[in-house]
């Protein structure tokens, strides 16, 4: 059932209605599904009964717009999702092309469709295996110096140390093109050499010197095209609702460690709304294999579920550190409203999002 409201039942009580103001971004999670079309969601910490597309799974969430205000109830409007298609876990090509304003062309159709499931072992066999001429040197110590350590990234200064390395990767290397162009001459020619330095910078160089065609298999096509499709899914698009996915290196003790990231958010203006989003994590651990986080930012609260495929010690990690983290996010301006863990290969939804699929949500009207 396809309905494009969401509408609070009249019996609402007169204080809750007042918290509603009109335009304002909603976070709805869904609480129980009684039967087939119905069920009950949570809004603002309130239970209100619901209508639920047939696809609604217990547990799903998703962002609403207050669009009308009244006596008789509060009507919630869910964010539009273009292109959308029934019983499909990820996008279609032209519907990721247009949500990032990308051409419709089939190079790029290709590096978009394929990015979201290809794996970061790439970075890993070429730092270390490739070890051997002059210039294949240069690259892997100008890789070493672009991938963040695991250390580094804990500390306050740890989200300035992951933007410089991603430009280090060179994430925005045409972009800094184009603003070069603009530059005087002085200005330009530091800003072209500063371009050299960057991993993709040398990277091209490296594949320019080649002599003949390039083989599409070898190591340096195959770093170019997992870079430049990493640059296609780190732009988040032009719909009101933003969307990016990052394949992240990181070192630990010179061990590599592949991260992947997917953030979902409501715009602001050019850039993403850190205190409405959701953002899932995957990483490959040493001791305790893959973990996921999904969290969700609404307003100053968060709430994040651990996911693993052995669930036997995260309970007691989590206790462990819960403490130290409340109060880091504390200082950061959010409170820690709930921790939950679950079965990572059970949650599919979770999956999907990590590899491009955005959550399509739940119509509710009543």
């Amino acid at each position: 059932m396809d309905v494009n409201s969401i509408s609070a039942p009249s019996s609402l009580k007169a204080p809750l209605l007042n918290k509603f103001k009109i335009g304002e971004r909603l976070l709805v999670e869904v609480v129980h599904k009684h039967n087939e079309g119905e069920g009950t969601v949570r809004v603002k910490g309130q239970t209100m009964s619901a209508l639920l597309e047939t696809s609604t799974q217990v547990g799903e969430k998703f962002w609403v717009k207050v669009g009308h205000l009244n006596e008789s109830g509060v009507l919630l409007i869910r964010e539009p999702l273009l292109g959308k298609t029934e019983n499909s876990s990820a996008p279609q090509p032209a519907r990721q092309l247009t949500e990032r304003g990308l051409p419709n062309s089939q190079e790029i159709i290709i590096m978009v469709k394929s990015f979201p499931t290809s794996n970061l072992g790439v970075f890993s066999s070429f730092l270390g295996s490739l070890q051997g001429a002059t210039l294949t040197d240069e690259l892997i110590m100008n890789l070493r110096k672009a991938i963040p350590q695991w250390d580094s990234l804990s500390d306050d200064h740890g989200f300035e140390e992951l933007l410089a390395s991603l430009k280090k990767l060179g994430l925005n290397y045409e972009q800094r093109i184009l603003q070069m162009l603009k530059m005087d001459h002085p200005d330009k020619e530091m800003e072209k050499s500063s371009l050299k330095e960057t991993f993709k910078g040398r990277l091209l160089a490296a594949i320019h010197s080649q002599e003949g065609d390039l083989d599409s298999d070898s190591p340096l096509a195959q770093l170019l095209q997992k870079i430049t499709g990493q640059q296609l899914w780190f732009k988040t698009g032009a719909m009101d609702t933003a969307y990016m996915l990052l394949h992240l290196p990181l070192l630990n003790k010179e061990q590599f460690i592949p991260v992947q990231i997917a953030i979902e958010s409501a715009r602001k203006g050019l850039k993403m709304d850190e205190q409405h989003c959701r953002i899932a994590i995957l990483i490959e651990t040493q001791e305790l294999g893959e973990i996921g986080i999904d969290s969700f930012f609404n307003e100053d609260s968060f709430t994040c579920r651990v996911l693993s495929q052995d669930l036997q010690f995260i309970p007691q990690l989590l206790e462990e550190v819960l403490p130290e983290t409340r109060v880091k996010f504390a200082k950061l301006g959010f409170n820690i409203e709930r921790v939950e863990v679950g079965e990572l290969k059970n949650n599919l939804e979770f999956q999907n999002f990590l590899k491009g699929s955005r959550r399509s949500g739940v119509d509710v009207s009543r």
